[in-house]
C-alpha cells in the first residue's frame, strides 16, 4: 500500500482506524506471515494490494489460524486518487462482508467494483 495511501486515509478521518505496515514499524522485508501473525490476534481487517496470500502457505496459515479478514484492493499501480475512489466505492460492501461473516476470508476488489471471494 506504500506510505502515502495510509497517511491520506488517516488525514481524511475515516470511520475506521488506519494502521499501516510502515506505521507499525514492521520492517519492509518482514515476511507476510510474520506480521500477519502479529496483527491477527488483534482482530484487524487487513487491506493490501499484495494479492498473493492465498497462494503462499505460510501467509495462508496465519490468515486461517487467526481468522483474519483480508481484502485485496484494486489499483496497486494506480494513482492514489483512484485507489481512494475504489476503496470509497466498495467500503459499504466490505463492511457488509465483515458484519456478515467471521474470518478467515480473502476477497479481491475487482476493477469493476465487485468483491470476488477467494477464501
Amino acid at each position: 500500500m506504500g506510505k502515502n495511501f495510509p497517511r491520506a486515509l488517516s488525514m481524511l478521518r475515516c470511520p475506521f482506524e488506519v494502521r499501516s505496515h510502515d506505521g507499525e514499524r514492521f520492517s519492509s522485508n518482514m515476511p507476510d506471515d510474520e506480521w500477519l501473525n502479529e496483527v491477527g490476534p488483534k482482530g484487524w481487517i487487513v487491506c493490501s494490494h499484495d494479492a498473493k496470500w492465498q497462494n503462499e502457505s505460510a501467509a495462508l496459515k496465519a490468515i486461517q489460524q487467526h481468522s483474519i479478514g483480508c481484502f485485496y484492493l484494486y489499483g496497486a499501480s494506480s494513482l492514489g486518487f483512484f485507489k481512494m475512489k475504489s476503496l470509497a466505492h466498495n467500503y459499504d460492501k466490505m463492511i457488509a462482508v465483515c458484519r456478515s461473516r467471521r474470518g478467515p476470508f480473502i476477497y479481491r476488489v475487482t476493477s469493476t467494483n465487485r468483491l470476488k471471494k477467494l477464501l
